[in-house]
C-alpha cells in the first residue's frame, strides 16, 4: 500500500508534470516544419489522467487547451478495450471533441506496469487539411465537408508503427502533404517525450503516488476556484455582443451570456445566443467550453494553474442548434472569431456582477489570411496562413498592449522574412496603427496595419475579420472611449481600391494588395484624468495619429484627446 503524498513531494511532482508539458511544447516547436507552428506558436501540449481529464498544460493557446480533453474522452469511447501501448490517435472532428479541422489533435496513451495511467496530447494548427479553399477555412462554406478531411478518433500509429494506409490517404488529400505529415510526426515526438517524463516520475515516486498527485492537482484547482468565488459577492449579470454577420454577409449574429454566482459556483447560461449560422461562424462545443474556461480563469483566478478541475464549479446551459453549440454538419472553420466575441461577452457579464474587476474590451477581430501560393525558389505548391492581432483593452492599472493576439489566443504575426522566402507574397509594411485605440485615463493598445502584395501569378486567398462594423468596435470601460473598428481594403494592380470586404474567398491577380488595419483596445476611465507623463509619451511616440479627430472611411469621426488634454 502507498503512503499519502506529503505536501513537498506533491508540489515537486506537480511542477514536474507541468514542466513535462512545457518540454513537450519545446519539442514540437523545434521539430515542426510549418511557420504557423514553428514561428507563430499556434499549438498546445498537455498531459491528462487515464480518464481524459486535463491535469497539466503548457500555456500556448488557451483556445486549444480548454477543448483537448474532449478529444481524449472521444478516443476512450471509440476505442475502449482496444487501446494499446504505442498507439497514437489523430482527431480533428469538431463534433467529437476537436475545434475546427485545421487544428489536428494527436493523443497517445501512457501505460505503466501494463495499466493505462495517463495520456499525452498535442493540438496544432496545420496549414491545410484539404477542402474547398487553401488553408481549409472559408466564411462562406455551408457545411463541414467543404472544410477539409474530417478525421474521427483513428490510429495514426499502431503499436509504434506509422499507419501507412492513413498516411497515403492524407498525402493525396492535402495541398502540402510534406508540411502536414512532418508536423504530425513532430506532434508524435512531443507526445513520446511526455510519456517518457511520466514514466520517469512514476519510477521516482511510485505509480500510486503519481496518480494521487494528478487527482490532487485537479482537486486543488476546484477548491481554489470555489474559495475565490465564495469571497466575491453573489449576484447575476448579463451581457450581449454581436458578430458582424453570419459569415455570408447576412444579419449580425447575437452572442449573449447570463451568469449567476452563488457561493462557490457559477451558472452560465448561453440560451440567448442566436441560432447556428449559415456560414462558418459556428462555435463547436469544445471551443465554446474553452471560451468559458478562459473567461472564468481570466476574471476570477488568473494566477491559478489551469486544468479541468475548474469545470467542476461551473453549471453550463447551451442549447443545441445555437451558434455556440451547433448541430452537425454545420461549418465551423472560422469559429475562432466567434470564440473571441464569446469570451469578451462572458467577461463583461462577470463585470456586471463585480464592477471593481471591469476592464475595457480587447479587439476580437482576429484577421486571418490564407493563400494558396507557390514557393518562390522551387515553384512547389505551398499554403500560407497568417494572423494579425490588435490592441487589448486598458485596465485600472494601465494601458492595453499593442498589436497582440488577444483573449484566448496567443498567435504571433508571421515574420516578414519567413513570408517572403516561403511564398510568392511580399509584405509591404507591418506597423502600429496610431489613433486606433480607445482613449481614457488609460488608453487601449494599438491595432496593426499590414499589407500583403500578391506576386508572380494569380493566387487563391481567403481572408476575414470581425469588428468591421463600427457598432461592434471594442468598447471602453468606466468612462473610457471605444476603439476603432477593423478595416480590410483590397487594392488592384492599378492602385485603385477594389472593395472593402468583411470576409471573402477569391482569386487575386499579381500586383493586388490586401491591407488590414486592425482595431485597438478600448480605453479605461476619464481621458481628462490621463497622467501628464503618459500624455507626453503619446505625443513623443505619435500614438494618437497627429490629429484631434479621426475621420473613418465610412464618414464617421471620433474625437480624441490631444497631448495637451483638449477635446
Amino acid at each position: 500500500m502507498s503512503t499519502p503524498v506529503d505536501t513537498v513531494t506533491f508540489e515537486v511532482a506537480a511542477a514536474a508534470l507541468q514542466s513535462a508539458a512545457e518540454e513537450m511544447g519545446s519539442v514540437l516547436k523545434r521539430s515542426s516544419y510549418s511557420p504557423i507552428i514553428r514561428d507563430m506558436d499556434d499549438f498546445s501540449c498537455a498531459l491528462f489522467t487515464a480518464d481524459g481529464d486535463l491535469v497539466a498544460q503548457a500555456d500556448y493557446i488557451p483556445a486549444q487547451l480548454g477543448a483537448m480533453s474532449l478529444v481524449v474522452k472521444s478516443v476512450l469511447r471509440a476505442w475502449q478495450g482496444r487501446i494499446r501501448a504505442g498507439d497514437a490517435y489523430i482527431c480533428n472532428h469538431p463534433y467529437q471533441g476537436a475545434m475546427h479541422l485545421p487544428d489536428v489533435n494527436i493523443v497517445t496513451p501512457i501505460f505503466v506496469g501494463g495499466a493505462l495511467m495517463a495520456w499525452a496530447g498535442t493540438a496544432a494548427h496545420h496549414i491545410d487539411v484539404g477542402g474547398v479553399n487553401p488553408g481549409s477555412e472559408g466564411p462562406e462554406l455551408g457545411d463541414l465537408y467543404g472544410e477539409g478531411v474530417v478525421m474521427p478518433p483513428i490510429r495514426l500509429s499502431i503499436a509504434g508503427e506509422e499507419n501507412e494506409d492513413l498516411v497515403a490517404l492524407l498525402t493525396e488529400n492535402f495541398r502540402d502533404p510534406l508540411s502536414t505529415l512532418s508536423d504530425l510526426r513532430a506532434q508524435r515526438a512531443a507526445c513520446h517525450l511526455g510519456a517518457e517524463r511520466v514514466h520517469e516520475l512514476a519510477a521516482l515516486y511510485g505509480t500510486a503516488e503519481l496518480l494521487e498527485v494528478m487527482q490532487r492537482m485537479l482537486d486543488g484547482v476546484e477548491t481554489t476556484i470555489g474559495r475565490l468565488l465564495s469571497a466575491l459577492p453573489d449576484g447575476a449579470g448579463e451581457a450581449e455582443g454581436a458578430l458582424d454577420d453570419d459569415g455570408r454577409g447576412g444579419d449580425p449574429t447575437r452572442i449573449h451570456a447570463r451568469i449567476e454566482k452563488r457561493g462557490g459556483r457559477l451558472a452560465i447560461d448561453l440560451t440567448g445566443c442566436g441560432p447556428q449560422t449559415a456560414g462558418a461562424m459556428n462555435i463547436p462545443w469544445a471551443s465554446a467550453r474553452a471560451a468559458l474556461v478562459y473567461a472564468v480563469r481570466a476574471v476570477v483566478a488568473p494566477a491559478v494553474s489551469a486544468n479541468d478541475g475548474l469545470l467542476r464549479v461551473l453549471d453550463i446551459t447551451a442549447p443545441q442548434g445555437s451558434v455556440v453549440n451547433p448541430l452537425p454538419p454545420a461549418a465551423v472553420s472560422i469559429r475562432h472569431n466567434s470564440c473571441q466575441r464569446l469570451a469578451d461577452t462572458l467577461i463583461h457579464a462577470m463585470h456586471r456582477i463585480w464592477p471593481d474587476l471591469a476592464v475595457a474590451s480587447s479587439q476580437v477581430s482576429f484577421f486571418s489570411f490564407n493563400i494558396g501560393s507557390t514557393h518562390p525558389r522551387t515553384g512547389a505548391p505551398s499554403v500560407m496562413a497568417d494572423v494579425v492581432g490588435g490592441g487589448t483593452g486598458a485596465t485600472r492599472e494601465g494601458d492595453g498592449l499593442d498589436g497582440v493576439d488577444t483573449y484566448m489566443a496567443n498567435v504571433g504575426v508571421m515574420p516578414t522574412e519567413v513570408v517572403e522566402t516561403n511564398y510568392n507574397v511580399r509584405i509591404l509594411r507591418t506597423e502600429f496603427r496610431p489613433g486606433s485605440q480607445g482613449l481614457g485615463k488609460y488608453h487601449g493598445g494599438l491595432g496593426l496595419v499590414r499589407e500583403y502584395e500578391i506576386l508572380e501569378h494569380p493566387q487563391h486567398a481567403t481572408f476575414y475579420a470581425e469588428q468591421t462594423d463600427a457598432r461592434f468596435a471594442p468598447a471602453g470601460a468606466a468612462g473610457g472611449g471605444d476603439a476603432l473598428p477593423t478595416t480590410i481594403t483590397v487594392i488592384g494592380p492599378d492602385g485603385a481600391v477594389i472593395d472593402r470586404p468583411m470576409k471573402t474567398s477569391r482569386v487575386l491577380a499579381p500586383g493586388t494588395v490586401v491591407r488590414v488595419e486592425s482595431g485597438g483596445g478600448g480605453g479605461y476611465g476619464d481621458p481628462a484624468e490621463r497622467p501628464a507623463e503618459l500624455h507626453e509619451w503619446d505625443a513623443r511616440e505619435g500614438r494618437l495619429g497627429g490629429t484631434e479627430a479621426r475621420s473613418d472611411d465610412d464618414g464617421s469621426s471620433r474625437a480624441s484627446a490631444d497631448p495637451a488634454g483638449r477635446e
